[in-house]
């Protein structure tokens, strides 16, 4: 294993969110014995894998946001690769503009996508927040845009700002509604620690007060402490997670339909999970939604697979295509299973990290039913500039 992302997809009847959970590599990228000088494949590889799935997962009349939290850090996902001297650990500044570099390519390639035979073309927006960095400071991040041309659009870089509010399915929903919650995510647990002022009770009412009515005054789902998004955002730059020392950034690409009757949707409640667990193999794709059952005899672990294979391509709440479901579909309960496998694993040396990518890549075709093996080849050549 050289690459791994691990990438979590919800979708709604309004919109798609594609969120990149953890990103990490295990530094034997040398074992290719690439020419001096050559540009390290990993972003290249990142930037195609994530097209791909903004490609594959648009919608007519629906918007799709890749969303993401840049936070350096030694090891994400392969225990003991900070301890190979060949691994390249990016500071707090290079991980921000690595990952808008990553998105550079995927903002270019998802204005043009194709559903039932047919081109659409996007607008592509991207927006960064780096709590602590004024706009200036921001858009020194950006990376340089690729020329427009006759069938790709440009896409627009925002410093110092969020598309939260027009995701939401109103601009006048509490802020807190507009926040999504994602795993680890610092300001979902900023979200979690404001709520806790929606159950507080209110002060006692001065005796010397006139009597107002019950209604009057109160903010029914709205924080007593932040009042706006903006003031969300500045408040976030004291969290520890965001004042340590180390910058982060807050990223987001959004793709707009380029039709009329666009919806837009805060994304509420996942239905479809993606993992993937090396830049080479398959999508390794659990689904969070349980689909009921008419029968009372409790299904075998492959039946249960096989359903989750045969869902429906569409829905009203979720578009599933067979093209990202990869070779390998797991239930919850094995993805996690296996995802808890690869974090007490070892990848300090080349010989404890092949032990443990055989051992982690048997796991799953073990917990998949497929004794066989699992995993598709996949050759591609960049293209000049």
């Amino acid at each position: 294993q050289i690459l791994a992302l691990e990438t979590l997809i919800y979708t709604t009847s309004k919109l798609t969110t594609v969120f990149v959970a953890k990103a990490d590599s295990t530094g034997y990228l040398y074992l290719l014995n690439l020419p001096r000088g050559t540009p390290s494949p990993l972003k290249t590889i990142s930037s195609v894998f994530l097209s791909h799935l903004v490609a594959t997962r648009q919608r007519k009349n629906r918007r799709l946001v890749v969303s993401l939290f840049a936070r350096a850090q030694d090891q994400y996902l392969f225990p003991g690769s900070v301890e190979n001297p060949t691994k390249h650990v990016l500071d707090d500044r290079g991980l921000v503009r690595w990952w808008c570099r990553v998105l550079g390519p995927v903002l270019q390639a998802g204005t043009t996508w194709t559903s039932s035979h047919k081109k659409h073309t996007s607008a592509a927006e991207a927006y960064l927040r780096v709590p602590g960095c004024d706009v200036h400071e921001t858009r020194s991040f950006f990376p340089r845009l690729l020329p427009p041309s006759s069938t790709t659009l440009t896409a627009k870089w925002h410093p110092s700002r969020d598309p939260l509010r027009d995701l939401g399915r109103s601009p006048t929903f509490p802020e807190r509604c507009l926040i999504p919650r994602f795993p680890d995510d610092p300001k979902a647990r900023f979200v979690d620690e404001l709520d806790e002022e929606l159950t507080e009770p209110p002060p006692p009412p001065s005796e010397s007060r006139v009597r107002e009515s019950p209604s009057k005054g109160k903010r029914p789902g709205r924080w007593r402490s932040v009042s706006s998004l903006e003031q969300f955002w500045e408040l976030m730059a004291f969290r520890q997670e965001c004042s340590s020392g180390r910058l982060v950034g807050f990223l987001w690409a959004v793709f707009t339909p380029e039709e009329e009757g666009l919806h837009g949707a805060h994304p509420e409640s996942p239905t479809t999970r993606i993992a993937v667990k090396n830049s080479q193999d398959p999508a390794t794709l659990p689904n969070s939604s349980q689909q009921p059952s008419t029968s009372t005899t409790p299904l075998s672990e492959s039946s249960q697979t096989t359903q989750r294979v045969r869902r429906p391509e569409k829905t009203t709440y979720y578009f599933w295509p067979p093209a990202t479901r990869g070779t390998v579909v797991l239930p919850q309960k094995h993805y996690d299973r296996v995802n808890k496998l690869l974090l007490h694993l070892d990848y300090a040396t080349l010989d404890v990290a092949i032990e443990s990518t055989k051992r982690w890549v048997g796991d799953v075709g073990m917990c998949a039913g497929r004794q066989e093996g699992w995993g598709i080849e996949v050759v591609g050549e960049k293209e000049g500039p």
